[in-house]
């Protein structure tokens, strides 16, 4: 069998978000089912020539210390044994491994188990980080023994070892026993994994296109913050050959990414900064940069948009955090040696100071939000009225991200807590309506917004334009006013792919004067139909788990009405919800018991509605509320990684009509 000619392997890349999570559900499958796969287990992890007994795996269990190993395996009289930790690309967390460790019983032996890629083992990087931690934490270890892809050492007090393998090693001696046994379901289901494992290892390396893109993202960040770089009004740059970020690197004009011309030619150099001359004189000139980098410049490359070179060297065997700090020193070594002077922008880039404005926070802190979990990205959704209590509640939430409507801006106490992007992103006046504001000054003074809350995640703004056939990159096509902002939302503290971020904004519009409608609010579904038209430009496949796509706002209708008023718009609205699911849009609610219902059922609902009123009327309270206009979708396949619901209890509803949508993105 191939490295990737696995069923399972084949799948799990396609629809499945955490690889690292489904080998572990397989591997504990089959030690589950497997008498063969076990004893080989037990072999593996013996001790002095005595196998360690397991009886049992079970995975995802959370241990005395809080912590979730991937795999715990127990013997006949439900003993702990052994620990074992899934990795490919991921860095360590920060349980890991001191926190496991200290988990393993004390009166009998026991181990933890790394299984990782093979370049990762013999890198030695993983290892030595495994034991630099345990050594920090007070555990002090035996010097290791090394043979055959596996490291072992033994704790100086103790019966704990600490062990680390690869995949192939672990599951080709599995295989082997269990070829021994003429056990055939499990030697298939071992070929499963094994393929599965390789498939994973080769496809999300740090090395991969996909990952060097958000490399890319990730390190001209850190290099803009530490005050080498600057951005302003420079963006991604996308072509059939090419993928990289712009930027101006020491006061030259750089640009950061992949050539894959290039490529073909030197294939272990994927990553490659290159200087330019451009159209806007930089600081520093081409011929100043080659003269100070010198012999790091590489001459003769074809590369039309760059004059002077230089690769960025990839550690082998790092993990993606690793890979991203090399990848940082570097350019920072690159920009000292063309201004030893820098760094050029820090005092450019430094955040306004804290404003002197009193803000007690103790009157408006976010109630029952609950916990955030590690890896989990929280998104909230909320109509805030233009109102500037609910900028103050959103800071005290302890979310990542923001998905607003109706938003106007934000009270000069928070400002500096949080990032609303640029205003291309959300005001639609800036390419569509400012010739409106001399008929009609106030035509429009509220915005859906995507706003940064954490520096958790990185977000990039999709700046509006008309509906235009093509766009570029950083652009997203509008065809109504304050109706929608959309954003790439990167999650820097997991191994989580980017999403697309959007906020949707139903607003009501009036029939033409030449239908006399007796109508006094007019219809939210033509607006809705917009945003779906303007969305449906990130789907680019049939298949929607090839988009990772949330999309959540105030559609100002109603979910599953039954009215049987001809004047109703239910019908009409419905094709609202049935327009998202065609485009593979999963509706995730909130439904019941995702939030509180509404009792008794509001009128025009049918009796088993797991509707949650969302929005209350100036005649009612939060108490009485008994409408839900609030909604959240997801891409199909993305949507099972993300949980839903409502704040809308009387003392979580929060100080807006609307209640909080509580979004927690795996």
């Amino acid at each position: 069998m191939a490295d990737n000619d696995s069923l399972l392997g084949f799948v799990a890349q396609r629809h499945t978000i955490g690889l690292e999570d489904v080998a572990t559900d397989a591997l504990c499958f089959i030690l589950s089912r497997s008498p063969s796969a076990r004893q080989a287990l037990s072999d593996f992890l013996k001790d002095d020539g005595e196998p360690l007994p397991i009886a049992k795996a079970q995975s995802w269990m959370t241990d005395a210390y809080g912590a979730i190993p991937d795999l715990a395996c127990y013997d006949e009289d439900d003993n702990l044994v052994a620990l074992i930790e899934s990795k490919f690309w991921a860095a360590l967390t920060h349980n890991q491994p001191v926190t496991y460790w200290r988990g393993l019983p004390e009166d009998r032996p026991a181990v933890l188990l790394f299984l990782a890629p093979e370049v990762r083992v013999k890198d030695d990087g993983l290892w030595n980080e495994l034991v630099d931690r345990l050594r920090n934490a007070g555990h002090e270890l035996d010097p290791a023994d090394r043979k055959e892809s596996l490291i072992t050492a033994r704790a100086k007090c103790g019966r704990h070892r600490l062990m680390l393998t690869t995949w192939k090693l672990l599951l080709d001696r599995m295989a082997q026993r269990s070829n021994e046994d003429c056990d055939a379901q499990a030697h298939f289901e071992i070929a499963e994994l094994q393929g599965l494992a390789a498939s994973a290892i080769a496809g999300d390396k740090p090395q991969r296109d996909e990952n060097l893109k958000r490399l890319i993202a990730d390190a001209v960040k850190r290099v803009r913050e530490s005050g080498w770089a600057n951005t302003d009004g420079l963006r991604v740059g996308v072509g059939f050959d090419y993928y990289g970020r712009y930027l101006t690197l020491a006061g030259a004009s750089a640009w950061l990414g992949i050539c894959y011309k290039t490529l073909e030619q030197i294939p272990d150099k994927p990553l490659w900064l290159s200087f330019y001359r451009s159209k806007h004189p930089a600081k520093v000139s081409v011929e100043e940069v080659r003269d100070r980098l010198g012999d790091l410049a590489e001459p003769g490359l074809e590369w039309y948009w760059g004059e002077v070179s230089v690769p960025i060297d990839l550690p082998a065997g790092a993990d993606r955090n690793a890979t991203l700090d090399a990848i940082v020193a570097q350019l920072e070594c690159i920009a000292n040696l063309i201004d030893p002077s820098g760094p050029t922008y820090r005092e450019k880039r430094r955040l306004p100071a804290k404003t002197d404005l009193p803000l007690d926070r103790s009157r408006h802190a976010a109630v029952g939000v609950g916990g955030k979990a590690e890896g989990m990205t929280r998104v909230v959704c909320w109509n805030i009225a233009t109102k500037h209590q609910p900028w103050r509640e959103l800071v005290d939430m302890g979310a990542d991200l923001a998905l607003l409507q109706e938003a106007g801006k934000p009270p000069a106490d928070v400002v500096h807590e949080i990032d609303t992007g640029p205003m291309e992103h959300w005001d639609s006046h800036v390419w569509n309506s400012r010739w409106y504001e001399g008929r009609w000054p106030k035509l429009y003074d509220r915005w859906p917004k995507v706003v940064k809350l954490s520096d958790r995640v990185e977000v990039e703004w999709f700046k509006q334009v008309s509906p235009i056939m093509y766009v570029e990159p950083d652009e997203i096509a509008v065809s109504g006013i304050g109706t929608i902002a959309a954003a790439r939302v990167i999650p820097l503290e997991s191994d989580s792919e980017p999403f697309i971020a959007v906020s949707m904004y139903a607003r009501w519009i009036y029939p033409h004067p030449s239908t006399r409608s007796k109508w006094k609010v007019g219809f939210p579904d033509g607006s809705a139909h917009r945003i779906i038209s303007d969305l449906s430009a990130f789907i680019g496949d049939a298949d929607p788990g090839s988009h990772r796509i949330l999309a959540a706002g105030d559609l100002n209708m109603v979910y599953g009405s039954v009215l049987d008023d001809p004047q109703s718009l239910a019908e009409r609205e419905s094709s609202v919800f049935d327009r998202f699911k065609t485009l593979g849009m999963e509706f995730m609610g909130p439904q019941h018991p995702g939030g509180r219902q509404a009792n008794p059922t509001p009128h025009g609902l049918p009796p088993d509605t797991r509707n949650v009123p969302t929005y209350y009327t100036t005649a009612q309270s939060p108490e009485t509320a008994q409408t839900q206009l609030d909604y959240v979708f997801a891409s199909r396949g993305f949507h099972e990684s993300i949980a839903v619901r409502a704040l809308n209890s009387v003392d979580d509803w929060g100080a807006s009509d609307h209640c909080r949508l509580l979004i927690d993105v795996a």
